[in-house]
Parts: structure tokens; C-alpha cells; sequence
């Protein structure tokens, strides 16, 4: 059985512990959602050796074979989501949005509006909005962009491996598949980022 460990390691035969304590960053408020992504790496050990380094990163990282790693602390805040959120009632029923509000960011120029976007969302409780790095666990899948639409499709083992993991987070934090994004879904990302991610 799949045990989290008091330093937030997930301790099971299927998972490799790469803690990479230079992608920490604080203390994560506690795990509300989760955000799978694609590396932009054409290997797990260029991924791990950039973790290394330090800066951006996620708390697992599965290679294309399905080797699922853990390179942070489910504890830790990463910067894995970004900088800038989307708006998620725009995204979702543009009927729950503060239309006055909305409108008034709509008519900005584009840097200007999506900054305010941001500011305004992370204002709202989750679920109301998308999640942050700091209530959010990041998944990372190995695999390459083609172009500025679209990614590399994950592997069949990749999608077994992150069934897998999701399963047992949702165990462990009591979430749903509703609480499950691709990154560009969050953010302003690669629109073909994880969308040949299976994980329901």
C-alpha cells in the first residue's frame, strides 16, 4: 500500500524518491487540485538535471517507459502552474462571472488585461478559480513540443503511470477528477500541452 511519508514522499515500489529541494518554494497550503503537464524535454534525466539546478519544477515527473518519479516534497510549493492564471468562469459559465468587473478587464490591452485577470481570480477561493502553485500538486510527462499547438502524444505507459498516481492522490487528498487540468486549461501554455493525457 501507498504511503505519504512525514516529509511528503510518496513511499511505494513504483515510484523513484529525486528530491530536487531547489524547485521548493515554501510550504504548500494544502493540495486542492492537480496539474499535468508535459516537460519540453526529450528525456526524464535532462528534466531531473534541470531540477537540480533549481527554479521551476513539478513534484513528479513519469518518463515515456512509465517510470514515475517524485522530485518534491507533496509538502512543498513548486512553480509549476505559472504566473498567470485564466479566468475560469469565462472559461466555464460566463454567467457566474462579476460581469461589470469582466467587462472592465476585457476592454484592456492584452498584458494589461490578462494581469488583471489573474489579480481578480486569485481573489476567489478554489474551486472557484484554477488552482495556483500554492494549493496545487504538478505532474510532469516527458515529451517534446512540435510546434507552438501542439505536443508530443504521451506514451501508453505514461497514461498507465499517471492513472496510477492520480488514483492514489485522490486517495490521499480526497480530490476528484474535477480537480484534475492540463496546464494550458490554467494558463497561457502550449494549447496542445498533456492533451493526449488520459487520466479518468
Amino acid at each position: 500500500m501507498s504511503i505519504i511519508d512525514a516529509n511528503g514522499m510518496l513511499i511505494d515500489p513504483k515510484v523513484i524518491l529525486r528530491r530536487s529541494p531547489g524547485i521548493e518554494h515554501g510550504t504548500l497550503s494544502g493540495v486542492a487540485a492537480i496539474v499535468i503537464h508535459q516537460t519540453d524535454s526529450p528525456t526524464a534525466e535532462s528534466s531531473l538535471n534541470g531540477y537540480q539546478v533549481g527554479g521551476n519544477g513539478a513534484h513528479f515527473l513519469i518518463d515515456k517507459n512509465g517510470q514515475i518519479y517524485q522530485t518534491a516534497s507533496v509538502l512543498a510549493r513548486c512553480y509549476h502552474v505559472g504566473k498567470l492564471i485564466k479566468s475560469k468562469c469565462l472559461t466555464i459559465d460566463r454567467s457566474t462571472c462579476d460581469t461589470g468587473a469582466m467587462a472592465r478587464m476585457l476592454a484592456m490591452s492584452w498584458v494589461s488585461q490578462i494581469n488583471a485577470i489573474d489579480a481578480h481570480e486569485r481573489a476567489k477561493p478554489y474551486p472557484d478559480r484554477y488552482p495556483v502553485n500554492g494549493d496545487s500538486i504538478g505532474i510532469e510527462l516527458v515529451g517534446m513540443h512540435i510546434d507552438d499547438r501542439n505536443y508530443e502524444a504521451v506514451t501508453a505507459a505514461q497514461n498507465t503511470s499517471l492513472q496510477w498516481l492520480i488514483d492514489v492522490l485522490y486517495a490521499q487528498f480526497n480530490l476528484k477528477p474535477e480537480d484534475v487540468y492540463r496546464h494550458p486549461t490554467v494558463s497561457y501554455k502550449n494549447p496542445g500541452e498533456a492533451s493526449s493525457a488520459i487520466w479518468k
